[in-house]
């Protein structure tokens, strides 16, 4: 019974992902917590690098695909859009386990993990203004007389 429902609700799920981490990125630079931004931005290079990694098997394929004397290369982006279906293509998740279409189903559940695991550093973080201030360096005392 959970497979189907997760099935229908698949492409919801998606889609919202991108909508938190652009909601979670505006709070942590409004709250000025950067290192939950920049975790956040490390979500996002994950996705690049696979959005790249996409692109280059696309090319290669492509390259070793020709006949002849045709020379067909695909134009840029092609990669990225066929792993933007995959991953929201619900059958993807029913994908063998080491496909590539098993692998981009299961970036959104990680993502979501990532996400959650970001509030709650966040959320757990130290308050604003509890650090102690350090003395500073060039200080000296007075000597005496």
């Amino acid at each position: 019974m959970p497979m189907p429902l997760l099935m229908s609700a698949w492409p919801a799920v998606v889609l919202v992902l991108p909508a938190l981490v652009l909601v979670s990125a505006i709070v942590f630079l409004a709250k000025g917590n950067r290192r939950a931004f920049a975790q956040l931005l490390a979500l996002a290079a994950c996705f690049l690098i696979g959005a790249l990694l996409m692109e280059f098997f696309t090319f290669m394929g492509a390259l070793m695909a020709r006949s002849g004397s045709q020379h067909t290369t695909p134009e840029v982006g092609t990669g990225t859009r066929q792993l933007l279906a995959t991953i929201a293509n619900p059958r993807s998740i029913t994908a063998p386990p080491l496909s590539l279409a098993a692998f981009a189903a299961y970036s959104i559940p990680a993502s979501y993990l990532w996400l959650l695991v970001t509030w709650g550093l966040h959320l757990r973080g130290k308050k604003a203004g509890t650090a102690k201030k350090k003395p500073a360096r060039g200080t000296r005392k007075a000597a005496k007389d």
